[in-house]
């Protein structure tokens, strides 16, 4: 769930801003891999599993959870969003009923 308090937000958004510049910045067809290689980066050290010590089914588990719980949310706030106004735009499938 993305939706934390105000407060909580302002300690990330600089440094989300920051590499969000970055990626922008990188040619569409390179910036797929870099997106990866941050946010891969930036789940790997906050659940300690880039060290031994902080391997574990649990951490693993709940570093594979918070991501799928993102992607879902960002299809259910964006995707779908989109994909309904194409709906809207240029017709709904004919689903043969």
């Amino acid at each position: 769930m993305p939706y934390i308090p105000p407060e909580d937000r302002a300690r990330y958004d600089e440094a989300i801003d920051q590499l969000a510049t970055l990626l922008n910045q990188q040619s569409p067809d390179k910036r797929k891999g870099h997106a990866n290689y941050v946010i891969t980066q930036i789940l790997r050290h906050a659940w300690g599993v880039h060290e031994t010590a902080g391997e574990s089914y649990s951490n693993y588990a709940d570093l594979i959870g918070t991501f799928e719980c993102a992607k879902l949310e960002i299809y259910r706030r964006w995707v779908a969003t989109y994909e309904d106004q194409a709906i809207e735009k240029n017709g709904d499938l004919d689903m043969g009923d």
